[in-house]
C-alpha cells in the first residue's frame, strides 16, 4: 500500500528545492489530490495549505486554493477564498471565484458579484454562474456571451437552466439552432428551453431519448425528468424497466429529479435487482433519497450492505448525510 505521508513529505520537498515551475506546479496539484482522496487527512495538510497559499508561483498558489476547498472547515473556508479573489494572477482569481461559486451561498453573492467587472472573461465567467445558482440574474449577460466560447458554453447553458431567467430564452433558442453544434451542447440547449417553457426542447429531449445510438442520449434522458417533460414519467418508466437498456441508470436519475411519487415501487424494484449494473442501483438509491418518501429512505439505508464495492457502500454513506 501506498505510503501517503511519505508522498506528502516527497512532494513538499520539491517545492522546497526544485526550481524548475513545471515541477513544482505538478508537486503542489499532488499534494492537493492526496487531500482530495481522504477527509480524514485534513489535519495533516493544515501546514502544507499555508506553504501553498503564500508560495510566489501563482500555479501552486492555485493548487492551495483548491486544496482549502479540500481540508478547511466551511466557517473558515468562504473567508480564505474570499482573501485570494484579489490576487494578481487571473489563475489564482479564477480557482478562488470558481470554488466561491460551488459554495452557492447567499451571503457570498456580493463577493461574487465584485468579480463580474474582472479583467480575465474565465473569471467573470464563474462569478456568473455563482450568482445564477444563487437565482440573481446579475451575471445574465456575461453568461449569454458564454454562449459562443466552447469550453465555457455546456456550463453556461447549466447556469442558464439554474438561473431561469426568460430573458435568455432568444439566445439559447438560436443557439439550440445553429448548424452543426456538437450533441451535447444541443442537448443541453434543448433543456434549458424546456426549462423556459419552450415546447420545442421538450420534443428534442423526448425523441434524443430514442436515439440509442447517441453518446448524448443519457443526458436527454435524465433531462427529461429535470424539466419535468410532459410525458415524462412513462418514458423514463419504459427507459428503467428494459434490462438490456444501457440508460437504466439515467433514467432513475431523471425520475428522482422529476419527483413524482408514483416512481417509488420501481426505483425500489431496481434498487433491489441483484443482477443489475451497481452503478445503475447507486442511482435508483440516489433517486429514492432525493423523492424523499420514508420508506424508499429506509430501503436505501437498509441496501447498503448489498453493494459489494467499498466505493458503492461509501457512496451510500455519504448520501445518507446530505439533506432532504
Amino acid at each position: 500500500m501506498t505510503d501517503w505521508r511519505a508522498e506528502r513529505d516527497r512532494a513538499l520537498l520539491t517545492l522546497e528545492r526544485e526550481k524548475r515551475p513545471a515541477l513544482r506546479a505538478e508537486a503542489a496539484d499532488q499534494l492537493y489530490h492526496l487531500a482530495l482522496e481522504s477527509p480524514a487527512r485534513a489535519p495533516d495538510f493544515t501546514d502544507v495549505l499555508t506553504r501553498l497559499l503564500t508560495d510566489a508561483q501563482p500555479e501552486v498558489r492555485r493548487s492551495g486554493v483548491g486544496l482549502a476547498a479540500v481540508v478547511l472547515p466551511p466557517e473558515e473556508l468562504s473567508g480564505t477564498l474570499i482573501s485570494r479573489l484579489r490576487d494578481d494572477e487571473w489563475l489564482v482569481r479564477l480557482e478562488a471565484t470558481g470554488r466561491l461559486a460551488d459554495l452557492a451561498r447567499p451571503e457570498l453573492r456580493g463577493a461574487l458579484a465584485s468579480m463580474l467587472e474582472d479583467p480575465m472573461p474565465e473569471v467573470r465567467f464563474e462569478a456568473a454562474r455563482g450568482i445564477a445558482a444563487l437565482k440573481h440574474p446579475a451575471g445574465l449577460d456575461i453568461l449569454v456571451e458564454a454562449l459562443d466560447a466552447d469550453l465555457l458554453r455546456f456550463r453556461a447553458l447549466g447556469a442558464l437552466g439554474e438561473l431561469e431567467d426568460p430573458r435568455a430564452l432568444p439566445a439559447v433558442k438560436r443557439l439550440f439552432r445553429r448548424w452543426l453544434l456538437p450533441a451535447f451542447d444541443k442537448t443541453q440547449a434543448a433543456g434549458v428551453l424546456a426549462q423556459l417553457g419552450d415546447p420545442e426542447g421538450v420534443t428534442y429531449l423526448l425523441q434524443r431519448s430514442r436515439k440509442k445510438w447517441s453518446q448524448d442520449r443519457a443526458l436527454a434522458v435524465e433531462l427529461c425528468g429535470a424539466v419535468k417533460a410532459p410525458g415524462a414519467l412513462e418514458r423514463l418508466k419504459e427507459i428503467l424497466e428494459d434490462a438490456k437498456d444501457e440508460c437504466r441508470g439515467a433514467a432513475a436519475r431523471g425520475l428522482g429529479r422529476l419527483g413524482d411519487a408514483r416512481a417509488l415501487p420501481w426505483l425500489l424494484a431496481l434498487l433491489d435487482e441483484r443482477g443489475a449494473v451497481e452503478d445503475f442501483r447507486l442511482d435508483a438509491a440516489d433517486a429514492l433519497w432525493r423523492l424523499g418518501l420514508p420508506e424508499g429512505r429506509e430501503r436505501v439505508r437498509a441496501s447498503i450492505p448489498t453493494f459489494t464495492s467499498p466505493e458503492a457502500r461509501t457512496e451510500l454513506e455519504e448520501l445518507l448525510l446530505e439533506e432532504t
